[in-house]
C-alpha cells in the first residue's frame, strides 16, 4: 500500500511539474503586446494573385502598448497612421487610426513570434511581423 501511495505522489508530482505555465512569453501564443520589427507586406491590385513580399530597407517597427483591459496603443513607423486598439475576439481587433473618422475592424493573428495584421481592403493587403527581443 505505501509503494502505491509513494508511487502515486511521485507521478502526481512528475505531471504538476511539467504542466507548470513558464512567464516566457513564448508561452503566450496570443500575446500581442511588444515590439515588432516589419518583415512582409501584401498589396494585391484586385485579381486574387497577391503574395506577401520581403520587406526591404530600412527596418520598420509597430509597438504594441497594452493601456487598459483588452486596449492598447500603436507606436512605430512601420504602419504610422494606427493610434489605438481593442481587442475584439481572437481574430479581430477594433483600431482607430488617424485616416478613418470612426475604428474599423482590422483581422490579426498573433504567435509566440509572429504577428500578422490584415486591414479591411477590398483587393486584399496586409502586414507581417516578427517579435524583437
Amino acid at each position: 500500500m505505501k509503494k502505491i501511495l509513494i508511487l502515486l505522489l511521485a507521478v502526481g508530482g512528475i505531471i504538476d511539474v511539467c504542466c507548470k505555465k513558464s512567464d516566457n512569453n513564448n508561452d503566450r501564443p496570443g500575446e500581442v503586446y511588444g515590439k515588432w520589427k516589419l518583415t512582409e507586406t501584401l498589396f494585391d491590385i484586385g485579381n486574387g494573385q497577391g503574395k506577401y513580399t520581403k520587406v526591404t530597407g530600412e527596418a520598420k517597427y509597430l509597438q504594441v502598448e497594452k493601456s487598459g483591459n483588452q486596449a492598447g496603443k500603436f507606436k512605430g513607423d512601420a504602419i504610422p497612421n494606427l493610434i489605438s486598439f481593442k481587442i475584439l475576439d481572437s481574430v479581430r481587433m477594433e483600431v482607430y487610426a488617424k485616416t478613418y473618422q470612426m475604428p474599423v475592424v482590422f483581422r490579426y493573428q498573433v504567435s509566440a513570434n509572429s504577428l500578422e495584421i490584415n486591414p479591411p481592403c477590398i483587393e486584399g493587403c496586409g502586414y507581417r511581423f516578427v517579435r524583437e527581443q
